[in-house]
C-alpha cells in the first residue's frame, strides 16, 4: 500500500506534526508527502523548502500532466483541504482512476465556505464544479464530528466517512505542564485584569466588529483585547483592527504576524475568555487548548460547536447573551474540569489517534 497525503503550501503548522504522527506511527515507506502550490514564501505558516522527503510540485495547474502520472502510482490519495483550482479539478473529474482514490480530509473553510459569490458566470460555473468535485469524493474525513452529518446533507452523498482529528496537541509542552482550572475565579476575585481574545484569524467570518460592538459596554473595565490577525484577509483584518483601537484604545493587542506554536499556546494560557463569533466549525487549534485550560468560551447558541460541546455536557456560554449581562454576569467564573477531561480522553490520546488514523490508512476504497 502506497499512501500519498497532499498539502498546500501554507497550513504548515498543522502538516508539521501530523507528518511527525505518521512517521512515528506507521510504516514509512508506505506513505509519501507531497505539497503543492507557488508560494513557497519560507514563512512560519509554509514548509520550509527541500525539507527531506517531500515531493514538491511548485505549480500543479499547469504540471497537471505531472501530477496525475505521480498521482497514479499511490494506492490511496489523502488530501489535506480542498485547495485545488477550478480547471484542475475538471481534469480531475475526468480521471475516474485518481478520484477513486481520494479521501477528503476538511479543514472547514473547504467544506463550509466553498461556495463563492455567484455575482458573475464564471463563479456562478465555478461554484457548479466545485459542488460537483466534493459530492464525487467516495471518502470524506472529518476533524470534527458534526462535519460529517454537514458533509452528507449538504452534498447529498453516501460517501464513505470517518472521525479523525488532527494530532498538534500530542506534540505540545502545553499539555505537560499543569494547568490552573481556577485561573478565571481567582482573578475575579483578585479584582485583576481579565484577558479576552477574540477569534483566532482576520476571517470576515468571525464577525469580529460585533463583538467589538457588544464589549464596547465594558470598555471602561480592567480588560485587554487580544486580536490574532496574523492570517486571513488582510484588509479585513485593518478594519478590526482600527475600529478595536478606537473603542478600547491601548487596551487591545493586535497580533499581525504568526509567532511560533508553543508561544501561541503560552498566549493562549494567559486568556481568560475568548469568543468566537461564528456558526460553523472553525478555529479548533485554539479552541481545544482553551477548552483543556478550562478558559471561559462564548459561541453562537446556533453554532455547530455549541450544540456539540454542550450535549457533552462542556460548559460553552450563549455569545447572544453578552448584550445582556453586565460586567459581573460577563466574566463569571465557570466549570472547565469536563472540558480538560474531555482532552485528555479524546485529543490528548496517541493510542486512539493512530486507531482513528489506521482506519483512514486501512480502508478499502468504496
Amino acid at each position: 500500500m502506497k499512501i500519498a497525503h497532499i498539502f498546500t503550501t501554507k497550513g504548515y503548522l498543522i502538516a508539521e506534526s501530523y507528518i511527525r504522527f505518521v512517521r512515528e506511527s506507521f510504516h514509512n515507506d508506505e506513505h509519501e508527502f507531497i505539497v503543492v502550490g507557488t508560494d513557497f514564501d519560507e514563512s512560519k505558516n509554509s514548509f520550509p523548502i527541500n525539507q527531506t522527503g517531500i515531493i514538491y510540485l511548485s505549480d500543479y495547474e499547469r504540471d497537471y500532466n505531472k501530477l496525475i502520472r505521480l498521482l497514479n502510482s499511490y494506492d490511496k490519495i489523502i488530501y489535506h483541504a480542498l485547495s485545488i483550482p477550478t480547471k484542475t479539478q475538471i481534469k480531475f473529474l475526468t480521471n475516474k482512476n485518481v478520484m477513486n482514490k481520494i479521501f477528503w480530509v476538511s479543514w472547514g473553510y473547504d467544506l463550509y465556505q466553498w461556495k463563492q459569490t455567484a455575482d458573475t458566470i464564471k463563479k456562478a460555473v465555478a461554484n457548479v464544479i466545485h459542488y460537483i468535485f466534493r459530492k464525487r469524493i467516495r471518502n470524506f474525513v472529518g476533524i470534527f464530528p458534526p462535519d460529517i452529518e454537514f458533509f452528507k446533507n449538504e452534498f447529498m452523498t453516501n460517501a464513505k466517512t470517518y472521525f479523525a482529528p488532527y494530532v498538534s496537541l500530542l506534540y505540545s509542552d502545553l499539555y505537560k505542564r499543569e494547568v490552573n482550572l481556577q485561573q478565571l475565579k481567582y482573578k475575579v476575585n483578585d479584582g485583576e485584569q481579565i484577558n479576552i481574545q477574540i477569534g483566532h484569524s482576520s476571517s470576515k467570518i468571525l464577525n469580529h466588529l460585533d463583538v467589538l460592538e457588544k464589549l464596547s459596554n465594558f470598555k471602561n473595565e480592567n480588560i485587554r483585547i487580544y486580536l490574532p490577525l496574523s492570517y486571513g484577509d488582510k484588509e479585513y483584518g485593518n478594519m478590526v483592527e482600527k475600529n478595536a483601537k478606537i473603542i478600547f484604545g491601548e487596551k487591545v493587542i493586535c497580533l499581525g504576524e504568526i509567532i511560533e506554536k508553543e508561544k501561541y499556546h503560552d498566549l493562549l494560557s494567559v486568556i481568560d475568555i475568548a469568543i468566537f463569533n461564528t456558526s460553523r466549525q472553525i478555529g479548533l487549534g485554539n479552541i481545544i487548548p482553551l477548552l483543556y485550560m478550562g478558559k471561559k468560551i462564548y459561541l453562537p447558541k446556533n453554532s455547530v460547536m455549541y450544540d456539540y460541546y454542550n450535549k457533552l455536557g462542556i460548559n460553552i456560554c450563549n455569545y447572544s447573551d453578552i448584550q445582556n449581562y453586565d460586567f459581573k454576569k460577563f466574566i463569571e467564573p465557570i466549570d472547565g474540569k469536563m472540558a480538560n477531561e474531555y482532552v485528555k480522553k479524546n485529543i490528548q490520546n496517541k493510542d486512539l489517534m493512530i486507531e482513528v488514523w489506521k482506519k483512514v490508512f486501512e480502508a478499502p476504497l468504496k
